[in-house]
């Protein structure tokens, strides 16, 4: 009595453990776009993403203060944009201006945007990050010439659409 008591509660309280579901399917798993910036299947499963479904929105090129939507900066990606991420929990501000000289120093496309993106993002394993579509580098300071090597990636073959303008 007290077997089948315990294997009933413990069926009981598996089911009711969100954890044990299984997630909801990908919104659009055949797409690169998905139906929303907030879906799980965005990006490639790499830390940070350098890939993968994205939201059908891109992020305009600028520094940003708060942390963006990987999904939303994904789509840049696609389009041959650099993605600078820095995680200082407690403040880096040598990082993000090391960090701003380098977006500073991106050319202007015609509509005068930079084709980059700066922002925070606390889940890289790192202090700082660069991204480009397929390549990413991740270390504890800024270092110009791992930054470079990832940048030399921007507009190569692969990228789905390089060389597209970025929104002020």
């Amino acid at each position: 009595m007290k077997t089948a008591i315990a294997l009933g509660l413990a069926v009981a309280m598996a089911a009711a453990l969100p954890a044990c579901r299984e997630p909801p399917p990908c919104s659009s798993p055949a797409s690169p776009h998905r139906s929303s910036c907030t879906d799980r299947c965005c990006g490639d499963g790499n830390n940070p993403p350098t890939s993968g479904g994205h939201c059908p929105t891109t992020l305009p090129c600028r520094v940003y203060t708060s942390e963006q939507l990987r999904c939303q900066w994904l789509h840049n990606l696609e389009h041959g944009h650099l993605v600078l991420l820095h995680n200082c929990p407690d403040g880096c501000p040598e990082i993000v201006s090391a960090l701003e000289a380098i977006w500073q120093s991106r050319p202007a496309g015609s509509n005068g945007a930079r084709r980059a993106v700066l922002a925070p993002d606390a889940k890289i394993p790192g202090a700082v990050a660069a991204v480009v579509w397929g390549h990413s580098w991740v270390g504890d300071a800024v270092d110009q010439a791992e930054i470079d090597a990832v940048i030399a990636h921007q507009d190569e073959a692969g990228v789905p659409e390089p060389g597209l303008l970025c929104a002020p």
